[in-house]
């Protein structure tokens, strides 16, 4: 079977512990370029990694015949740039989240990519967290009578102001790009599009240059998502929860591994974490959590290079990610709910 050539591009926290750790082992991948301008994790890759070349400059990775697939992990700010120049370079692309800013951008660059018979795929790698595969498995197999509501939180405790893209005022910065493309992913994974949607963004931290915190809410019919992320949680409530008429559930904290690369015998996390599933008050059932299966980003990524498939639901979900956060931003600059386009655009 052919091997996929990669250059990964941007060696910052995504590129180390999401990208070269399932790949530099892959039996269908070879790494060959990792491009960083960073002294420190140049010399990290160096050791680290030794059969990689570290490279300073994109043009080198485009430019190379051999490379097959451009992995973009960057910051976001090129995000389009990179995505575009890779493509009409005739190469594959996988590039972080958050995509792109609009709905427009992003189509450009799919249709750029079915006419170069490339594969763009957006690198929504939450969906195979092992809480979320929990959650689906219950909702097919558990009666929660009448749904009532979904709560899905991304809070953490980081209450100061850092000297990192993420926290300055550029191009897709702040926590809503950062982490409400996870969320949403999932609940339009579980529950298909809203009808409506109202999201409020906020500087809650002293000297906050762009959002810290977001309150996004999903309105389906007779059933509402609670989405949300804050840096200033001392008490952290549910990670997840689903309410229903007959029942509920509620999941506590991060899942533990928090990534899994690696194909394993074991299907349960070993971590303790609270997972309970709730007719009543007294009558409660702890739920075992799943173990992710991240691992399986890339082996579908290289099923479908080769094989080139008709259909693409990642790059409908990945569509509909960037058209709720576009409707989501629209509502914080209204003060107001906005509806939701359910059609194809």
């Amino acid at each position: 079977m052919k091997k996929i050539m990669v250059a990964i591009i941007g060696y910052g926290m995504s590129g180390k512990f999401f990208h070269v750790p399932p790949l530099y082992t892959h039996q269908n991948f070879t790494i060959k370029y990792v491009m960083t301008t960073n002294l420190e994790r140049k010399a990290e890759l160096e050791k680290e990694y030794p059969r990689i070349q570290v490279i300073s400059n994109y043009e080198t990775a485009l430019s190379d015949p051999e490379i097959d697939l451009i992995i973009i992990a960057t910051s976001n700010d090129v995000h389009y740039s990179y995505t575009k120049l890779a493509l009409e370079h005739f190469k594959h692309v996988v590039v972080e989240k958050p995509f792109v800013e609009t709905y427009k951008e992003a189509n450009e660059l799919y249709q750029l990519a079915s006419k170069n018979k490339r594969i763009l795929r957006v690198f929504h790698n939450r969906r195979y967290d092992g809480d979320i595969i929990t959650i689906k498995e219950l909702l097919k197999t558990h009666d929660f009578g009448k749904l009532v509501s979904f709560k899905s939180r991304f809070d953490t405790y980081d209450p100061m102001v850092k000297n990192a893209w993420r926290d300055k005022d550029t191009l897709m910065a702040g926590v809503f790009y950062d982490l409400a493309p996870h969320l949403v992913h999932h609940a339009i994974e579980l529950f298909g599009l809203p009808n409506e949607l109202s999201c409020d963004l906020f500087l809650d931290r002293e000297n906050a240059l762009v959002d810290d915190h977001f309150e996004l809410t999903l309105f389906y019919n007779n059933f509402t998502c609670f989405l949300g992320a804050d840096k200033l949680t001392r008490f952290p409530g549910p990670r997840f929860e689903i309410i229903g008429t007959k029942a509920s559930y509620a999941k506590y904290g991060f899942d533990q591994p928090d990534c899994v690369h690696f194909k394993t015998n074991e299907h349960y996390q070993t971590s303790g974490l609270k997972s309970v599933f709730s007719l009543s008050p007294t009558d409660q059932k702890d739920i075992p959590l799943r173990l992710g299966t991240h691992f399986e980003f890339y082996d579908k990524f290289y099923r479908d290079i080769i094989s080139y498939p008709n259909m693409d639901d990642d790059k409908s979900f990945a569509l509909n990610v960037i058209h709720i956060m576009e409707e989501a931003l629209k509502s914080n600059d209204l003060k107001r709910r906005v509806k939701i386009n359910q059609n194809n655009r």
